[in-house]
Formats: C-alpha cells, structure tokens, sequence
C-alpha cells in the first residue's frame, strides 16, 4: 500500500471516530477530495532547509494539498528562529487562510501569534511540536508524536542492551520536541538506574558537532549509549563512533529515518531508530484542515503518528515502504 493511500485510510477512519458528541453528526463525507472550491491552507513551521526531515513533512503535506484541492503555502524560517517563525505566522494569519497549520517549538515566542489567529477565526492545527500547549491556544488537535513518550521508548530500548550511562545529543537550539525527548529518555534510563548527560551541538556544523561528541566520549569512558535526537545529531554522533571506533562499544539510537540511519541499524551499528512518520504529520495536519474548513469536523483527540520503533527486525519493511512512496530518503552522513 502506498503511503497517500494509507494516508486517506488512516485519517479518514481517525476523522469518523472522533466527532464531535455535542455539535457534528460525527459522519464523514464520502470522497471528499477536490470537492468545493478551492481553499487556501498556510503552513508555517520552524523546520530549516538543510534538515532532510523536512522535506517529508512537505512532500506530505503537498500531496494532501493535491488529494484535497488544497492551495498550500508553506514557509519556515531560514535559521531556528522562533521570532521569525512568529513574524511568518503573523503575516500568514493577516492573508486570512481558510486554515493554518503551524509547529511550536518555543511556546514563550509562538505562543501569542497563535492566539491571534484562532482570535481571527482562523482554524489553527498543530503538528510535529506542541502537543503539551496546543490545547491552551485554542487549536483544534495535534498532529505528530508525544516526545517524552517517544524518549522514554528509547531509554527502553538502551535498558534492554545493557546502557547505564548515556549521552543524548540535541542538535538544535530552542526546539522543545528535542529538549523533550531528552527529557524523557532521561526520566525513564534514570529509572531503570541509569544516568544521561545532554549534550547541545550546532547542527548546522557538523564538523564541529561531531568534535564536540568526541570530547564527550573521550572525557568520560563510562558512557556506553549515545542517543541522537535527530538526523543531524545522528550524522554527527555516528562520524564521532566511526573516529574513535567505538561502534558496539557505544550503542546508538536516533530519531527520524534517513537512509544512513535505517542502513546502520540492518548493519547493527545501530540499536533503533524511533520513527514519527513525518509524511503523514503533513499530510494529516493539511486533511485536518481541509475538512475543519469545509464541514466543521476535525479529530477531537491527537493524532499520534509515532513513536514507531525501528529495528533490525522490521528496518528492511520500513525501507521498503519509503522506496515504495518515492520519496527519497536523506542519503548523507555516517556510517559509511
């Protein structure tokens, strides 16, 4: 199955089940794709250009747009930078969308531009980052993965290969989804007796970051985990394992499939990856949306699109179902 089928398939049954008890009939529309006139949807997410990851989210997004006769505008943010993603979301809001799709890594700054546009009837869905505020902000639901669950999963799987002291590394500043799934692989390994050091590298310099992952590793010997809180950070720790020849010594876990990740968990470089499926975080926040827009009927709890965890026992499934979709994969980074 293709991932644009499975995607209709899984939302459209999400959608049916979730209405509204007190003011929607709670009935789906029957193929609804390309009814109505065409609407305008914005997308304003704080995801830069040179992270593969997000350009699954867009190509997600895009074939909703297409699937449901969608106008999308999609922008984010050169650099992280919550103060222009905010501006961005402000200008979004001020072009009146029929919906407005947004992340919220930094609730301090995005906070009140959010509430502005719910204010301004602007019906807002929150993907990727924000399923702890989405609700306080008026939004309609969440789209994406709950990050402290998500890394209480990979503290599961390091306990279950012998890890009693990690590293997680977090290659983007003032991300709260990165900062989260630190959080909770470090609550759930520190539960199981374990400890975890944070580590923060710019993941616009790779070089740098994996130098600064090497000194982490040199400095304290007793580390035997290092988990990367994304495809940057994991091309990063895996250059530093690969120099220091620590692979298998050093048990590594990642967030977010690539194609470097997914080859080194089948070559067991690797433990796992955990997987959000960002495709279907753009494609589902764009449906719920379009149909917030055209009926009045949107999912009354999250969808969860992840933690899926990948192993060495589904990892050639998983690369089957990305070659499948025809969407590449981030091809860069270590191992080699």
């Amino acid at each position: 199955m293709k991932l644009r089928t499975l995607a209709v398939a899984v939302t459209v049954v999400a959608l049916t089940a979730c209405s509204d008890s007190t003011g929607t009939s709670g009935v789906t529309p029957a193929n609804p794709a390309g009814k109505g006139p065409k609407i305008t949807v914005a997308m304003v997410t704080h995801g830069q250009s040179f992270d593969p990851f997000w350009s699954l989210v867009q190509k997600g997004a895009q074939q909703a747009a297409s699937d449901y006769n969608v106008t999308l505008k999609y922008q984010s943010p050169k650099a992280t930078d919550p103060h222009a993603q905010a501006s961005l979301i402000t200008q979004a809001t001020s072009a009146k969308p029929a919906g407005l799709v947004v992340t919220i890594p930094d609730p301090s700054v995005l906070s009140d531009p959010v509430r502005q546009a719910v204010a301004a009837g602007i019906p807002v869905t929150v993907v990727n980052v924000g399923d702890t505020v989405y609700q306080d902000l008026g939004a309609l639901t969440f789209v994406g993965q709950p990050e402290k669950v998500a890394g209480a999963e990979a503290a599961t799987q390091m306990t279950k290969a012998g890890v009693k002291k990690a590293l997680c590394v977090i290659h983007e500043e003032k991300n709260q989804a990165l900062t989260d799934r630190c959080a909770g692989f470090t609550e759930q390994l520190s539960s199981q007796g374990g400890s975890v050091q944070t580590l923060h590298v710019n993941g616009a310099r790779l070089d740098e970051s994996q130098a600064k992952i090497e000194q982490a590793l040199q400095k304290d010997k007793a580390i035997d985990g290092l988990l990367a809180v994304g495809i940057i950070g994991f091309n990063a720790a895996g250059g530093a394992l690969k120099v220091l020849n620590k692979f298998g010594t050093v048990k590594l876990g990642s967030f977010d499939v690539s194609a470097a990740n997914l080859a080194a968990v089948q070559s067991g470089q690797a433990l796992f990856v955990i997987d959000q499926q960002p495709f279907l975080e753009g494609y589902d926040s764009v449906q719920v949306a379009a149909f917030q827009a055209r009926y009045g009927q949107h999912p009354f709890r999250p969808i969860y699109t992840g933690p899926s965890v990948i192993t060495k026992s589904n990892a050639a499934k998983v690369v089957a179902l990305y070659k499948a979709t025809g969407i590449p994969l981030f091809k860069g980074g270590y191992p080699q």
